[in-house]
């Protein structure tokens, strides 16, 4: 090795810091043109010499208006299936969206035009327009959402998961639209089943209509009530409420949402949305009502039909559960008195404990044992 001296490493390090220092890179960056060089920058409108690396030219910005309409629309018409799925049920399929477009599509809009009559604000010939368009508006933001469910679901098979299991109070976005349609459609679409339902099979009429409108406000208040409770289950809140699957106040939850929520929002909440929705674009007029009420009322039987057989399901999954509880608990009492028993206290006081065994060998070893059948085996 050559070696340096004190006086050559003092004016290497003199002349280093006296350098000046190096140009800027060129605003696309340090790029390098294959021989270790960094080419020099180009004024525009000049042409590079040959053989010189040009860097590409910086995107377009995206317009503030147009960047967010374009990206929610990206990939909305690939309906590839997932490779790991078998072929699609077109059956199964066809059933789940045709019922998501009725509940969801025209309910959204039907829960804004019977809500908005039962706070009174279609009394007028102005209000009546002003909620017909915002209904309207309503409709075509949640066929949007449905067109986006159907294709998930058409490619996985299932819908979109309720709930972020990691990280949930973060994600304010998925939490602001998953709640503001469950704000529609379960709340105000609670009122509105029971307001536009009673209309379609006839018991409201110019007589009662108060008492239907504090009916179905009662009912309103009863599915915001249970909205704000999802919203703290969602943000984890008062977690030991509803922690345990298996409590009483989670089981009563439960056969709750099967048999009352279910019933309101998607039975009569099916013939609310046709009797609504059809007011709604002009379909249904005092000439046409003879229509559209047999109509309503056959959807409406249609989907009781669908409420029993998912009420069926539910309390046989129920009941499974059950005998599966049963089931574990005696083996989980049996540990815990082996566990707990003293066989000296028990020898002591001349007890039995002949059928307290607990064989963990193979069918070779017990038999080789040799040992008594009134004796205690512990073999491990």
């Amino acid at each position: 090795r050559q070696y340096i001296t004190p006086a050559k490493r003092l004016s290497h390090v003199s002349n280093t810091m006296s350098a000046p220092p190096p140009p800027p890179p060129p605003p696309g960056g340090n790029l390098n043109n294959g021989q270790g060089q960094t080419p020099p920058f180009l004024p525009p409108g000049m042409m590079p010499p040959p053989g010189m690396a040009v860097p590409p030219p910086p995107p377009p910005p995206p317009k503030p208006f147009i960047h967010p309409i374009t990206h929610a629309f990206h990939g909305c018409f690939n309906f590839r299936r997932h490779p790991t799925k078998p072929p699609v049920n077109r059956l199964a399929y066809t059933r789940v969206i045709l019922a998501k477009l009725l509940l969801e599509v025209c309910g959204a809009s039907g829960a804004i035009w019977g809500s908005s009559e039962i706070f009174f604000l279609r009394d007028t010939p102005l209000g009546n327009e002003i909620v017909r368009i915002v209904a309207m508006f309503v409709g075509v933001i949640f066929f949007y959402r449905f067109w986006w469910h159907a294709k998930h679901y058409y490619q996985h098979d299932q819908d979109f998961p309720p709930l972020k299991e990691h990280h949930r109070r973060k994600w304010k976005l998925p939490f602001l639209q998953v709640f503001a349609s469950k704000l529609v459609l379960e709340v105000l679409g609670g009122a509105g089943a029971i307001w536009g339902c009673s209309e379609a099979v006839t018991l409201r009429n110019a007589t009662n209509k108060f008492s239907w409108r504090v009916a179905a406000a009662a009912v309103g208040y009863v599915f915001f009530i249970r909205w704000v409770f999802q919203v703290f289950a969602y943000c984890l809140c008062f977690a030991g409420l509803w922690s345990n699957p298996a409590s009483f106040r989670m089981t009563l939850a439960r056969w709750y949402d099967a048999f009352v929520s279910k019933l309101v929002l998607e039975v009569f909440g099916a013939a609310g949305a046709v009797w609504g929705f059809s007011e709604i674009v002009f379909l249904r007029t005092p000439d046409t009502v003879y229509i559209w009420r047999p109509i309503a009322i056959t959807i409406g039987v249609v989907f009781t039909l669908r409420w029993i057989f998912a009420l069926k399901a539910f309390v046989q999954s129920e009941n499974d559960a059950v005998e599966i509880k049963s089931q574990l608990q005696p083996t989980e009492m049996q540990r815990d008195e082996v566990a707990n028993f003293d066989v000296e206290k028990a020898v002591a006081s001349d007890e039995h404990i002949d059928d307290l065994e607990l064989e963990e060998t193979h069918s070779g070893e017990t038999e080789a044992s040799g040992e008594n059948e009134n004796g205690l085996k512990l073999e491990a």
